[in-house]
């Protein structure tokens, strides 16, 4: 709530009373605010999780490239530095992304064998 003092409607003959502004934030669909970060959370595919990708992400500017480092897990956070929201004498906040590794519902043949394979080999 925010309050100007002396910026309301006077009563006749009388000083202007006080002005109070309440603000409602919405939520962000991708984001959520932590500080000055962003926060976000990520899918990845289980292929770019082992392999490691570049991912092009949404920011506030448009699209950032976010490189997914090989062996990525499920709760690993990264950064995409000075991209979150903007302060008013320390530059910006970064975004945080949560990782999400996904895996597949159904697997084609050749896939299920390949796994087979790596699964033989300890993997």
């Amino acid at each position: 709530m925010i309050r100007l003092s002396g910026a309301g409607e006077a009563v006749k003959g009388g000083a202007p009373g006080d002005l109070y502004i309440k603000i409602h934030v919405k939520t962000h669909r991708v984001f959520h605010k932590e500080g000055n970060d962003l926060v976000m959370n990520l899918d990845v595919k289980l292929s770019d999780a082992l392999l490691g990708a570049k991912i092009d992400i949404q920011t506030l500017d448009g699209l950032s490239s976010l490189k997914i480092p090989e062996g990525v897990n499920t709760g690993d956070i990264l950064q995409i530095k000075n991209k979150g929201v903007p302060t008013q004498n320390r530059g910006r906040g970064d975004i945080l992304v949560n990782i999400r590794v996904t895996l597949p519902k159904k697997l084609s043949k050749s896939a299920y064998e390949a796994i087979q394979k790596l699964k033989e080999e300890g993997l």
